[in-house]
């Protein structure tokens, strides 16, 4: 069951990487959940970094049981988590949004990142280390353009509730990827999701652009059209620059 075992730990260079060694020594069930109170090493896609004060915010990862979900269906996880987190944010009365893929946005501030890594046999993924970082009750994030819940809300927020907060709409969204209604999955995550149907600007390898987000593609590319035509951008292929 998802959530059934919580471990609690000081530190680990990122949460992901104890439950993948936890993993190949055998030492974990599905749905076991990680909580570290510091990361020295904190992930986020494609080898960016994620920062964190040390027992200021939720460093969380859960080994997922994918009931054997086919590897072109593998968006759907992302779809998935990043709407529990958009709803356990509406829980503590607070409204965000997915940058996409899964980044957690409130009034254009990064709140959360979300790290999946899967475990494939053949087209298959038959188990998924899901990483959540996302910032409680820090307050100075530097230069980054960045929010948490205390400084959404003015005030200290219990990490300890929110994890159960967070557990229990992960294993009510769940439900709906068990039962394999992937268009509404779609349809949540497409609901959340940030500039959509806005012209907007946006860089990729050619420069500057003006474009507008017009979906996803089954696979998780972005759909943007531009000058009339729709093109598909891959993680790292475009970057988003601002709303007009």
């Amino acid at each position: 069951m998802l959530g059934r075992k919580i471990i609690q730990i000081e530190c680990c260079d990122s949460t992901n990487n104890y439950v993948a060694n936890l993993l190949s020594d055998g030492k974990i069930e599905y749905g076991t959940v990680i909580l570290s109170d510091m990361q020295t090493k904190g992930k986020g896609q494609r080898g960016a970094s994620w920062l964190s004060n040390p027992g200021e915010n939720l460093l969380f990862s859960l080994y997922l049981d994918t009931a054997n979900l086919s590897v072109k269906n593998q968006f759907v996880l992302t779809q998935y988590v990043s709407i529990s987190v958009v709803h356990v944010l509406e829980k503590y009365g607070l409204s965000s949004c997915v940058k996409w893929p899964n980044d957690i946005l409130i009034n254009g501030k990064k709140i959360a990142g979300i790290l999946i890594e899967n475990q494939l046999q053949g087209s298959t993924i038959v188990g998924s280390i899901v990483g959540i970082g996302l910032n409680v009750n820090q307050v100075d994030f530097g230069e980054l353009n960045a929010t948490s819940l205390k400084l959404e809300k003015g005030n200290f927020v219990s990490i300890q509730d929110f994890v159960f907060s967070l557990i229990n709409e992960l294993k009510s969204f769940w439900k709906i990827v068990e039962s394999r209604n992937f268009d509404l999955l779609e349809k949540y995550y497409l609901s959340y999701l940030w500039l959509l149907n806005e012209e907007s600007i946006f860089s990729d390898h050619n420069g500057e652009f003006v474009g507008v987000i017009r979906g996803v593609e089954k696979n998780g590319k972005l759909k943007m059209e531009r000058d009339s035509k729709i093109i598909n951008y891959d993680l790292k292929e475009i970057k988003f620059k601002s709303s007009m």
